[in-house]
């Protein structure tokens, strides 16, 4: 059966190709993914699902089902790009417009490979092969915000049973890694205003404040632990050396290996911030932009995963796209997978040197890293606290491409990135049907998530009825 929805994804190939490449196109940044969007509603509303748009208050986010029994697969897709990295699908650097955005982290690819899934599902339900529900969970900004955490909070996940979800790389790989809790927040000080030469003495300076609690958080840097990262930037500092400045704001990303000691260590960043307001008779308000777990992948959901990554096998590359991979590995600094040796086992080195000696990665690799954070964070850390979740890696770059870069814009556009996209669909789809055969599995994961979760409780990090910040958009356009 599961060879008869591979041969579907193969049969139905150009579609998605087609949808992925004008995602690719439009490459809309987090939060206003409008014509992406559409164009995932329309496909999924003519396969027969039921869409729901603009969920958890966010117009560009969606929800798609098919099917009424249990148990219920959701399959998580992304489609927002990054500002800056325009960029045509050749192996020399040349935006489209300058300055204008691009699919640095691929998720025209994800968005689509997902949809592909979800599709080859509903054709194995509507069939009779299996009973289930799977659904589509179209989630914005993911570069920029936690939309993922917002769908949580109104409940949308809530009756899912398993979780899948995979990424654009440049190896093929199960996800062992976990990745980092974080805050991303803005700390605005309000003062008064004087001039800063004859009547500095009613001047109240909220640059001051911005700048002693940037003093206090770095000497609070000694005594976090080490894998505690704190980021910062002044975004407003005032107009004029010789105005007191009435108005300051700092942004900071605050990260953790784990969601406790992030709390912990951002308790006493406010504290500090509340400090510099008595210091300097200035008053705070903070804005919590983003507030994310770390991942916490489910061992069954993984085993699945990883059976199915071995059995689909990796993308077959062509001469062309091996030819295209050298010569945008030209552009790329010397030995750029140094870093990821680190994490190879002894036994596993010579096998990895040659993998990753090679321009596109040919071959399932073994989980590396396993109990090891990566440097990043992801709202999709979010979804693996409230359901059963696993995430795989797709080759879809060169090897050795680095994130968010215009390299990974320009093999997105292309075939090296199609053919990932098509093999992650065939993953995607043949674990869930898996679970859809087996409920046994499906028990089986619900219990280790029930063991791993008994003292790991998920909070949202929102507060009650707050929004998604629209009303950052324009200032932070940044990434996670």
């Amino acid at each position: 059966m599961l060879e008869k929805y591979t041969k579907w994804i193969e049969a139905n190939k150009e579609k998605f190709v087609e949808i992925s490449d004008k995602i690719w196109s439009y490459a809309e940044t987090g939060l206003e993914e409008f014509k992406s969007s559409d164009l995932l509603v329309k496909a999924l509303e003519k396969a027969g699902f039921n869409v729901k748009k603009g969920v958890a208050d966010m117009p560009t986010s969606l929800v798609a089902t098919y099917g009424s029994s249990s148990p219920t697969i959701a399959i998580l897709g992304e489609y927002d790009a990054l500002p800056g990295l325009s960029q045509v699908a050749e192996p020399i650097k040349k935006p489209i417009k300058e300055g204008a955005p691009g699919h640095g982290c691929g998720h025209n690819l994800l968005g689509t490979g997902s949809l592909a899934a979800v599709m080859a599902v509903k054709e194995a339900i509507e069939a009779g092969d299996v009973k289930g529900t799977i659904r589509y969970y179209g989630c914005p900004a993911e570069e920029v915000f936690n939309a993922k955490g917002y769908m949580i909070k109104e409940g949308l996940f809530d009756d899912v049973d398993i979780s899948l979800t995979w990424h654009p790389n440049c190896l093929n790989i199960l996800n062992v890694m976990s990745s980092l809790s974080m805050n991303s927040v803005i700390f605005k000080f309000f003062g008064k205003t004087a001039h800063a030469a004859g009547d500095p003495q009613n001047g109240r300076s909220a640059l001051d404040a911005v700048e002693l609690m940037n003093i206090g958080a770095n000497y609070m840097r000694e005594h976090m632990i080490s894998d505690a990262r704190l980021h910062y930037v002044i975004t407003e500092g005032g107009k004029a050396p010789n105005v007191v400045p009435d108005e300051a704001e700092v942004w900071y990303y605050v990260r953790a290996p784990q969601r406790h000691q992030l709390d912990s260590i951002y308790k006493r960043l406010v504290n500090i911030a509340k400090g510099a307001t008595m210091m300097t008779e200035t008053k705070l308000e903070i804005d919590l932009l983003s507030g994310m777990y770390n991942t916490f992948y489910n061992k069954v959901v993984q085993e699945v995963v990883d059976a199915n990554l071995k059995k689909v096998g990796p993308p077959k590359f062509n001469s062309a796209d091996k030819k295209f991979a050298r010569e945008l590995q030209k552009t790329l600094p010397p030995n750029p997978m140094e870093g990821y040796l680190k994490l190879v086992p002894p036994d596993l080195f010579d096998l990895a040197k040659a993998v990753l000696s090679q321009p596109l990665n040919k071959v399932i690799i073994p989980p590396m890293g396993q109990g090891q954070s990566q440097p990043g964070s992801t709202d999709v850390a979010d979804v693996s606290w409230v359901t059963p979740l696993a995430e795989f890696m797709i080759a879809c770059e060169v090897m050795g491409s680095p994130g968010h870069s215009w390299q990974n814009v320009a093999t997105a556009g292309m075939s090296i990135g199609h053919k990932g996209m098509l093999t992650a669909a065939k993953v995607l789809t043949h674990s869930a049907l898996e679970f859809m055969q087996n409920q046994n599995l499906v028990d089986k994961a619900w219990i280790q998530f029930k063991k791993d979760h008994k003292e790991r409780k998920y909070v949202s990090p929102f507060s009650e009825g707050q929004k998604p910040p629209f009303h950052r958009l324009k200032e932070h356009h940044n990434t996670i």
